[in-house]
């Protein structure tokens, strides 16, 4: 199935270690990394990327009732929110959907409470004191602190899952389903995730790969007024079971790229990226910024932010591939809004 309705982007929103809003992701600069230790083993660390809690900004989301005790996930996804509904009614919220997706931050809410079970006893397996106990708690906790009375769906999945909450967005778009659309991402890295990541076999020396966290939304419409720029429709994406089926979908990916197209590269510190250079030598490439980290869905809303700050009378259109590295590929079709 193709998309046939090209849907534009109104508003983002980015919450990442370069800083909070889509500013700090045009920064030259790379955020400053930190170490993380395994929760099997204290003594063995990792670099990582996280996200300045200290900014004063946080207080508005810790002073919030509904937030009172949600995690970083709820909340870098209810900020991320925030920047893309800045001017946006509550009576216009009340017509507006949430497509939130995740992979791994979710994990968090089992870690946090299964810790707290241990050290607090019984009582605290309580709802009324624990409320995130499930993987979409973030998503109704961002629909109920906005007032979004549209929709609302988690989806769960690696980089493409960005491309197919935008699909569902797209849908709900020309059914009618919601007068506007928001398609976050939030990922929380823990200890936890970061066990996981070296069990891969992911956290090896010979590459750059440093696991994140963040989130990013954009505001969808079917309306180019005030649009900063448009999503035009993308096939399928493609999904595979092993690295075999990964170099042929890869392969047919490739070909369906538009010829002539810039393509912004997004898999450069990835296992993936020695591919991406060889699939894509035959359109032109545009330079990435300075490299932020793996966190899934989150890094392909960052990319898309990135790729669209690029856009320009030179570069009118830029073809964002982006590589799943667990369940399927994908891409995205940007272009200036005229």
């Amino acid at each position: 199935m193709t998309d046939r309705l090209p849907v534009y982007v109104n508003a983002v929103g980015a919450v990442s270690p370069a800083g909070l809003g889509a500013e700090p992701l045009a920064q030259w600069h790379s955020p400053a990394e930190k170490e993380m230790a395994l929760s099997s083993s204290s003594s063995c660390s990792f670099s990582v990327f996280r996200v300045d809690r200290s900014d004063p900004r946080w207080n508005r989301w810790t002073a919030e009732p509904r937030l009172r005790r949600a995690g970083g996930l709820a909340q870098f996804l209810v900020e991320a929110i925030h920047q893309a509904l800045v001017g946006v009614t509550a009576q216009a919220r009340s017509q507006i959907g949430l497509v939130a997706i995740f992979n791994n931050g979710s994990i968090a809410h089992t870690a946090r409470f299964f810790t707290g079970y241990r050290s607090q006893g019984r009582r605290f397996a309580s709802p009324l004191l624990f409320p995130e106990t499930v993987y979409n708690a973030a998503t109704s906790h961002a629909a109920a602190v906005f007032g979004l009375g549209g929709p609302t769906c988690s989806l769960i999945g690696d980089e493409s899952a960005w491309v197919e909450g935008i699909r569902m967005a797209r849908i709900w778009l020309e059914l009618g389903h919601a007068s506007t659309a928001l398609v976050a991402a939030a990922e929380e890295l823990t200890p936890v995730m970061l066990d996981a990541f070296h069990s891969a076999g992911w956290l090896r020396k010979v590459r750059p790969f440093r696991p994140t966290e963040g989130a990013a939304a954009l505001l969808l419409t079917t309306r180019p007024e005030d649009a900063l720029f448009a999503l035009l429709g993308a096939p399928t994406s493609f999904p595979y079971r092993n690295r075999g089926e990964l170099a042929l979908m890869a392969s047919k990916l490739a070909c369906e790229l538009p010829p002539k197209i810039p393509a912004y590269p997004t898999a450069e510190a990835s296992w993936l990226g020695p591919l991406e250079r060889v699939l894509l030598r035959r359109v032109p490439s545009l330079g990435s910024f300075p490299y932020l980290g793996e966190a899934f869905s989150v890094s392909a809303g960052w990319h898309t932010i990135r790729a669209a700050s690029l856009l320009s009378e030179q570069h009118p259109e830029i073809l964002l591939p982006l590589w799943g590295r667990m369940h399927q590929l994908s891409w995205l079709h940007l272009r200036l809004p005229g």
